[in-house]
């Protein structure tokens, strides 16, 4: 309409032939310049029509240019969200191709049978290697670099949506549990790699996971971004090597190359002789240079304070002078509270807890699908069983979400097998209030339903902090629920110079 209102002025403005072709150029625009409208509507008289019939040309020509600049501009804007999805699809399909070949590497020196292996021709592979060529020869020893064993993985949530899926939790963050498994298996690809030959031969040793010095959450790990999970070996012993894990984001354009670390791992790895069972000597480890042997010596600064506190286990030895006045305060500050009947308490004040009240308890079987190569239950899977059990614990003691902080020195004492029926015992054991922090023991244990008998696994200690809601104290009221107070006290304090020499490696 606006476009024809314009036409009928032109024509009754404009007598001259030459003004008249111009109109019908004009028109055949598919938009009319609103410029040229304005110009030619205040030309009204007779004598203004060349001048006017000119400024409207200049007027038609000046936004003709103007539209050919928007034109170019838009399709430049085109071209560049055009490059811009293109990139982004390279760097997917970079990510995905990334990811497939650190999966390959997985495989090779996996701690896990393959998808299609069946249960029971793994078991009677297994037993007939066992049952014969035990004489077999050693594989030579190679001196190994510490860049020999890096082994690298991904776990790309932003670009693979099935995986996130998989990885997801009920309130949007990734499931640690998960995380947990990931890296117990990097950490047995790490040490079957660093154990191969020249050539990268698989060598005739078995690897178990003998322990857990310390696991660090620096930073939240996002469902949009891309990971990865990268081991190293840091210390080589005679049949056993200490394995460094860190976990960081995948730079996006703009971010820096290195990326802080958003979890750092140590796992002690130990090696068996795959047919008599007995400790088998691992490659020695090659020092390159001085960052390297300071990482060894970190690593035996952590060795020698695992080794004392073992020395002092309390099944072995009474508490210190410092624990035993630590008892007494909390003696001290919970004698108002006992009753006069024998061995009852009253109701604690509501900043603290009777230790005994914090359990929670599951019950689960254990079934081929969770086993390793060596056909007992995968120690990964142990790990996110207590993990998610120790995060319910801590959500019904703190009323709130809490928030996963560290897991501290374990070991695993006795493997798990197949059918294996298992206890999950969890106790908030040791809290700091003034920290907002508290820690949640995980104790395994294998129910034997034939002999009724109860044999024990082993003991997470998971830590965690609870921003949104107060931490209480726990108070214990027995001598037993004293010991699990001062050893999850020194789990803590173990912990926490484990954290600071860990930091030093970065």
């Amino acid at each position: 309409m606006h476009w024809r209102l314009l036409r009928n002025n032109i024509s009754s403005i404009c007598n001259a032939q030459q003004i008249c072709l111009l109109q019908k150029r004009a028109i055949s625009r598919s938009t009319f310049p609103a410029s040229a409208a304005i110009i030619t509507k205040s030309c009204n008289n007779r004598s203004a029509n060349e001048s006017c019939t000119r400024k409207a040309a200049s007027g038609i020509k000046t936004t003709a240019i103007s539209s050919k600049q928007d034109k170019t501009a838009t399709t430049e804007a085109s071209d560049l969200h055009a490059a811009h999805l293109k990139q982004l699809e390279e760097e997917h399909k970079h990510m995905l191709e990334q990811y497939a070949e650190s999966q390959q590497i997985l495989d090779k020196y996996s701690v896990m049978p393959g998808k299609s292996s069946d249960y029971m021709s793994l078991l009677h592979r297994i037993t007939s290697e066992n049952a014969s060529d035990t004489s077999r020869a050693q594989q030579p020893l190679v001196l190994k670099k510490i860049s020999d064993s890096f082994t690298e993985t991904y776990l790309p949530f932003k670009d693979n949506l099935a995986l996130r899926e998989e990885y997801i939790n009920y309130y949007g963050d990734i499931r640690l549990g998960k995380v947990l498994e990931d890296l117990d298996r990097l950490a047995g690809a790490v040490a079957y790699k660093h154990a191969s030959d020249a050539e990268g031969n698989l060598a005739p040793i078995v690897f178990v996971t003998a322990s857990v010095d310390r696991i660090d959450l620096k930073s939240r790990l996002s469902p949009d971004r891309n990971y990865r999970l990268a081991g190293t070996v840091t210390y080589v012993g005679f049949s056993s090597m200490e394995i460094y894990i860190k976990i960081q984001a995948v730079p996006v354009p703009g971010e820096p190359s290195e990326q802080e670390p958003n979890l750092v791992a140590r796992f002690t790895m130990v090696g068996r002789d795959k047919y008599t069972g007995k400790s088998s000597q691992v490659n020695p480890l090659l020092l390159e240079d001085e960052s390297q042997r300071r990482l060894v010596k970190i690593s035996e600064q952590i060795k020698e304070h695992k080794k004392k506190t073992a020395d002092a286990n309390l099944y072995k030895q009474p508490p210190n002078a410092e624990e035993r006045l630590v008892i007494h305060q909390l003696w001290l500050d919970t004698k108002d509270y006992q009753s006069n009947t024998y061995g009852s308490h009253t109701s604690l004040p509501s900043d603290m807890t009777w230790l005994d009240k914090t359990v929670m308890e599951s019950v689960t079987i254990c079934f081929p699908s969770e086993r390793n190569v060596h056909n007992k239950i995968f120690g990964g899977h142990l790990m996110r069983l207590a993990h998610e059990l120790s995060f319910a614990n801590g959500s019904v003691f703190t009323k709130s979400r809490p928030s996963y902080v560290s897991l501290d020195d374990f070991s695993f004492k006795k493997p798990v097998n197949i059918g294996s029926i298992l206890r999950l015992t969890s106790q908030v054991v040791y809290t700091e209030p003034e920290n907002g922090t508290f820690q949640v023991a995980v104790s395994v244990d294998v129910i034997d339903n034939l002999t009724d008998t109860v044999e024990r696994t082993n003991t997470f200690y998971f830590n965690f902090s609870s921003p949104s809601a107060t931490v209480t104290r726990v108070i214990p009221r027995s001598y037993e629920d004293m010991m699990k107070y001062l050893e999850g006290r020194r789990r803590a304090q173990t912990g926490k110079l484990i954290s600071k020499l860990q930091g030093a490696m970065q």
